[in-house]
């Protein structure tokens, strides 16, 4: 669906309002990103006045709002940047003030029903990062997953996609189920390791000593951009060291937990060495 525009009589161009839903998280970094560029007019919805809230309005000079009543019928676009759990909520509250622009939720695993209730044109923008408050990240390398109600609603998104990533993708909520899982292996599951790792020198040796280990993480993730994980795997699992592996054992009778975590993935990690293995 086209954006309408609302004149600026100041700047004396056409602007796009831009309703965010939502002050966490997700919802600074689209407000970050937007803020940059003239052609937003832009105002952020919180449940409460919070610190978030406060901080969004006093960074990026936009309007902020509490109240419900304030947010207009008429935006071009409506970012829900929400918990999976409150999407439908107000996705229903759009409905009842007859929003007229295109709504879209950002979760990588709510389905696009979530919001049919609130428009005729709805749709999904799903950035692919990982998203903390006040930390900058660089929007033309995230990529960013769409899906619209409607072949119109679909074109502006892919216009909105564009505004903020290099690489824009039409993805069906299945398959974004599907990526959003992989998405958790892969990255939070990742950090969950280097939680216990650094947790583990903490106690054996000094939290210092996690520093150290940057260079080994950030070579491993870089082998993995131009070769199957599976293929540039090392240590002693794949090499068979059954005596390190013994040592390494012993080393974690104080941490049942990880114990268990090293001896099941130790075994992930020979099973994913065999051919055409299935996991």
């Amino acid at each position: 669906m086209p954006p309408k525009k609302n004149t600026d009589p100041k700047a004396g161009q056409a602007k796009t309002k831009i309703v965010v839903i939502g002050s966490g998280n997700l919802a600074w970094h689209i407000v970050s990103h937007l803020s940059f560029f003239k052609r937003f007019d832009i105002l952020v919805y919180g449940r409460n006045t919070s610190v978030h809230l406060k901080q969004i309005k006093k960074e990026f000079k936009v309007s902020t709002t509490s109240a419900w009543n304030d947010i207009p019928n008429d935006a071009d676009v409506y970012f829900i940047c929400t918990g999976d759990k409150a999407i439908t909520e107000a996705a229903l509250k759009l409905k009842k003030i007859k929003a007229e622009g295109l709504v879209l939720h950002t979760s990588g695993t709510a389905d696009i029903t979530s919001i049919s209730k609130a428009s005729k044109n709805t749709g999904v923008f799903y950035p692919l990062q990982t998203f903390s408050f006040g930390l900058s990240v660089n929007w033309a390398d995230v990529p960013v997953f769409i899906e619209a109600s409607n072949p119109r609603s679909l074109l502006a998104l892919e216009k909105m996609g564009k505004v903020f990533s290099k690489t824009v993708v039409k993805l069906n909520s299945t398959q974004r189920l599907k990526l959003h899982l992989a998405a958790v292996i892969a990255g939070n599951f990742s950090n969950a390791m280097y939680t216990s790792s650094y947790s583990y020198l903490a106690g054996e040796l000094n939290k210092n000593f996690f520093g150290y280990l940057f260079p080994l993480i950030l070579q491993t993730a870089k082998k993995i951009k131009t070769s199957e994980p599976s293929k540039v795997q090392t240590g002693p699992a794949v090499r068979k060291d059954k005596l390190t592996q013994k040592k390494h054992i012993a080393l974690l009778k104080k941490n049942p937990d990880l114990k268990k975590l090293y001896k099941s993935l130790s075994k992930l990690i020979v099973k994913q060495q065999k051919p055409n293995v299935k996991l």
